[in-house]
């Protein structure tokens, strides 16, 4: 192990350029797109200063990027469980604010998420906690493959326990914020990442039967049960959406109002959108939440269609570098990373223009949001790593 590493770090590294070109435009876009976003934000939220804020943030992410590559990749997997812990008791430390006031951390919209970093801004734990659970579960289903004895379920749901013992108490932490939307991202990652390994595909077939049921149990509690529905969701507004999401006109003063007005904006865009100052039609969180709204109404079809392309053309950049990739550690996280950024893209998107409930799951790589953008480089590192050592190997 330690000569191949010798031997990795003495090959010259070489830069993925097509991979570089693809981030710059996801930054090119979402500043445009937050730019456009300023006329629509509320006049407590200070638009030019989220503007600035996503371009420092892009330049400290490429630092954070050219650091991390310096420094190698490998450090990373061996620190993750350091970086882990310390997110363990920044987690704790936002719930303990619930009951003591702590420095620093101020509830936003009901929620203790963020740390306030003075002259800086606030970074969400929860981000990078999603990010390091992705590379410690890579790194314990490789050495969980390697050392298996048979295939068997029982050596299968071995597996499943060692990643549920380090995804238990950051997943409860970060529902107590409360946030439901960066679980759900958590969860669908690791379950990608299981069913990318070499468990029986039988837990496949047993996990669909499962999501499938669970989706009929809400629909029928829906429909039959209301009340309880939002008991076991944890509150009544949480079932509001649901409302919202399915009879958007009904509530347009109210649940679906946010919904609604964003159908209106994408629906009046055209080809060519409204512009990137009109103010055509307002909704809520549009640097956030609703950024693809926003470059709809500005840009239309067009600027649709090429966000779509340059997310998908990313995507399929990272299933390549992975495909042609040795090392099976680096490709659970790459599989763990894309089931991340598929479902976000998809969720995004999807809401928006009323496919699936409102979640407050943002757009990586385009919202506004720091710790969004930093943790994503992280992965991204090792990627680039990946992708230089197969241009060696193809060099050799």
């Amino acid at each position: 192990m330690t000569l191949r590493r010798l031997q990795e770090s003495s090959r010259a590294f070489k830069i993925d350029w097509m991979l570089v070109v693809l981030i710059l435009s996801l930054a090119i876009i979402s500043i445009i797109a937050i730019f456009g976003a300023i006329p629509l934000t509320p006049s407590w939220v200070n638009g030019q200063d989220l503007l600035f804020k996503q371009v420092m943030w892009y330049v400290l992410g490429f630092l954070t990027l050219a650091f991390l590559i310096y420094m190698g990749v490998d450090r990373l997997f061996s620190m993750a469980t350091i970086f882990y812990w310390i997110l363990i008791v920044l987690l704790g430390l936002l719930i303990l604010d619930s009951f003591i006031n702590l420095p620093l951390i101020y509830p936003i919209n009901g929620a203790r998420a963020w740390i306030q970093i003075p002259g800086v801004g606030t970074i969400q734990p929860s981000e990078f906690m999603k990010i390091i659970l992705i590379i410690r579960a890579s790194e314990i289903i490789h050495t969980h493959q390697q050392y298996r004895l048979e295939m068997s379920y029982w050596d299968d749901i071995v597996l499943f326990f060692k990643i549920a013992k380090i995804l238990a108490l950051p997943l409860v932490l970060i529902v107590m914020q409360p946030d439901t939307g960066i679980p759900m991202v958590i969860v669908i990652s690791l379950i990608v990442m299981l069913a990318m390994s070499a468990i029986k595909p039988q837990w496949i077939i047993i996990g669909g039967v499962g999501a499938i049921a669970l989706i009929g149990g809400i629909i029928f509690l829906f429909e039959t049960n209301p009340q309880l529905l939002g008991q076991i969701l944890g509150g009544a507004y949480k079932l509001n959406r649901f409302y919202g999401w399915l009879h958007p006109e009904q509530y347009i003063l109210t649940w679906g109002a946010q919904l609604y007005t964003a159908l209106m904006a994408i629906g009046s865009a055209g080809i060519s959108g409204h512009g990137a100052a009109s103010i055509a039609i307002s909704f809520a969180e549009p640097q956030n939440d609703f950024i693809f709204a926003v470059i709809a109404k500005n840009y239309g079809l067009i600027g649709v269609g090429i966000t779509i392309f340059v997310s998908l053309l990313f995507n399929l950049k990272l299933i390549l570098i992975a495909i042609n990739y040795d090392g099976l550690k680096e490709k659970y996280m790459v599989a763990g990373l894309l089931g991340m950024l598929f479902f976000q893209q998809i969720q995004n998107m999807g809401m928006v223009v009323g496919l699936f409930p409102i979640t407050g799951i943002t757009l990586p790589l385009i919202s506004a949001g720091g710790s969004s953008l930093l943790s994503y480089m992280i992965p991204i590192a090792v990627i680039f790593h990946m992708s230089s050592e197969n241009m060696n190997k193809t060099a050799h």
